[in-house]
């Protein structure tokens, strides 16, 4: 069992293969990119699978394979087909260009669960926030989802004044589909470029929600970073996600680990576990495992206090490059 100094068992780990993307959304990279990984500078899928192995041996049950967008990485649903093995419980959020080419092989795989990034269900929109005019290509990714019987959340990163007023419309697509659209408070990346501009509170979306659905109800929480709500009648669930605000820290039950082979305790960490170096020299799993062991212990209570102790300023990385 992995523990904290809080007494939370670690059970979920979010897996970032690589800091490349094939969009730039406003909210997560620089329109010029980044200085993005070198192959040598990431985990190989070997080591990937040892690291995961240690820890499905402690009892972590969950991974989620993030970015960046995790498809653009060559033979990913090899490095699937060997968590499988591991975990019972595999995960994935994509933009979903990519998935059209992969999910079968995903699917055969156990990949079954996908959270599709989708900001706006309007095209000329989606291009202003992503810088890419792919709408078309996310969109069909999501019929596919559903018409493949995956489990399927929508992550819509809400911004006041830019897509703000699509709230009614995202919901509604949980009126005649199997799906939760969970709605996620903008965070201060990119360098504190910031969106502190752009930024609506979980409390600001929940009263807008109960405007126009007063029968709006709250299901009970079973953990995890979302509040899920259930209009009556409606097929799916909506959820709204205080990334930035932060008020369900308490429960908090990951680990994150960057493109670049760094353990972290939480989303604002900036000191982490290198584990590239230390999987390179071929240390021992039994040293490995209490290295990890004591790093987790350390965990903060919550991202605020962690905020406080670890940054320096209000200065954030990029996002795809901590992982998504």
């Amino acid at each position: 069992m992995l523990l904290d100094q809080h007494g939370r068992q670690i059970k979920y780990l979010r897996l970032a293969v690589t800091d490349r993307c094939n969009l730039r959304c406003r909210y997560c990279m620089p329109e010029e990119g980044i200085a993005f990984a070198d192959r040598e500078a990431l985990l190989t899928y070997d080591e990937i699978l040892l690291f995961c192995g240690v820890l499905a041996e402690m009892g972590v049950e969950k991974v989620r394979l993030t970015g960046g967008e995790p498809l653009v990485r060559r033979e990913l649903t090899t490095l699937v087909a060997g968590l499988n093995k591991q975990f019972p419980k595999l995960a994935m959020t994509t933009n979903g260009l990519l998935l059209p080419r992969y999910l079968d092989e995903l699917m055969e795989h156990g990949l079954r669960t996908y959270n599709l990034s989708l900001d706006t269900l309007r095209p000329e929109r989606f291009e202003r926030i992503t810088r890419r005019d792919n709408f078309a290509g996310t969109y069909n990714a999501l019929e596919m989802l559903l018409e493949r019987g995956c489990r399927t959340k929508i992550n819509v990163v809400v911004m006041r004044g830019i897509n703000d007023d699509e709230l009614y419309d995202f919901v509604e697509l949980t009126r005649d589909n199997d799906l939760d659209v969970r709605f996620i408070e903008a965070m201060p990346f990119n360098d504190d470029d910031g969106n502190h501009d752009v930024f609506l509170s979980y409390d600001s979306m929940r009263l807008r929600l109960l405007e126009r659905y007063p029968d709006l109800s709250q299901n009970e929480r079973q953990g995890g970073s979302a509040v899920t709500f259930s209009v009556p009648g409606y097929r799916g669930n909506v959820a709204i996600i205080p990334a930035y605000s932060r008020s369900l820290c308490g429960t908090c039950d990951r680990l994150r680990i960057t493109p670049r082979g760094t353990l972290l305790n939480c989303l604002y960490s900036t000191r982490g576990l290198e584990l590239l170096p230390l999987l390179r020299s071929g240390i021992d799993r039994d040293d490995l495992a209490t290295l990890i062991r004591e790093f987790v212990y350390g965990k903060y209570a919550s991202g605020h206090e962690t905020e406080r102790r670890e940054q320096q300023g209000n200065i954030f990385a990029s996002m795809t490059s901590i992982g998504g």
